[in-house]
């Protein structure tokens, strides 16, 4: 495949590649070298190199004496491709449930990076308002970044705000000391469990008609909309919650 048509196929149109192409081969140039480099007239070239830098491709060297443009190098320029349809394809399930016309509405979303897991769980405080939230929760995963903490403490903020309650079960681990210091706040009823028999890396939410499934070690998450499914795994948890000696309100197990 030509280089040209490689471009293109990324979505520039075939002066913005010519032009593109120049710049590279260039290095760094002028409009009017890019312009005798790339066959295109000067002030087409001048568009178009403009156009290359609000699409992240050129950039203008500060400080020249007359306008001066280099390449974005292509290796970067490959990589934000790349980053970019990895994240608009995290849209296709939903995109694909939308188009299926048989059957009922039910969605099955997959999340998967940081900023895609974020807008799973962001979900379920406009879903679940008023209302309460059962779980199977993990222990906090170690090297967790500032970011995701900053954004769990954020989004118990804005369960209590929105009238959310949650009842869990988790692992009784260290890792949730500050938690448990805050669950009364919350309005939340956990049972901190016995390390020997659930020490969880996942967590399952469960609301009205669906269940979302995370992991924050690796930064995935499923997002499942099917009331029969969440109907069951509330039963589970119900005898398991049931089940369990241990005391709520973030009381330390007495299994210890």
């Amino acid at each position: 495949m030509k280089i040209e048509e490689g471009l293109k196929n990324l979505g520039l149109a075939e002066k913005e590649a010519k032009v593109y192409i120049a710049l590279v081969r260039l290095g760094r140039g002028s409009a009017q070298s890019v312009a005798d480099e790339s066959g295109i007239k000067r002030p087409t070239a001048y568009v178009i190199l403009e156009n290359l830098i609000d699409k992240g491709m050129a950039v203008k060297i500060p400080r020249a004496r007359k306008k001066l443009y280099e390449a974005k190098p292509p290796d970067e320029f490959f990589a934000e491709a790349e980053e970019r349809f990895a994240l608009s394809k995290t849209i296709l399930p939903e995109l694909m449930a939308m188009a299926d016309k048989t059957g009922p509405k039910f969605k099955t979303l997959y999340y998967e990076g940081e900023q895609n897991v974020k807008r799973m769980l962001s979900g379920i405080n406009k879903k679940m308002a008023g209302k309460e939230i059962l779980g199977f929760y993990a222990r906090e995963t170690e090297n967790i970044s500032s970011e995701m903490n900053e954004f769990f403490h954020q989004w118990n903020e804005d369960c209590k705000k929105n009238g959310i309650t949650v009842r869990g079960l988790t692992p009784d681990d260290p890792s949730l000391e500050w938690y448990r210091k805050r669950t009364e706040y919350f309005g939340h009823v956990f049972k901190y469990l016995n390390m020997k028999d659930y020490s969880s890396e996942c967590s399952i939410e469960i609301g009205d008609d669906f269940i979302q499934i995370f992991s924050l070690r690796y930064m995935q998450g499923v997002y499942m909309e099917n009331p029969d499914v969440a109907r069951t795994l509330r039963q589970i948890f119900e005898m398991v919650w049931a089940a369990r000696p241990e005391k709520i309100e973030g009381a330390l197990s007495e299994d210890k």
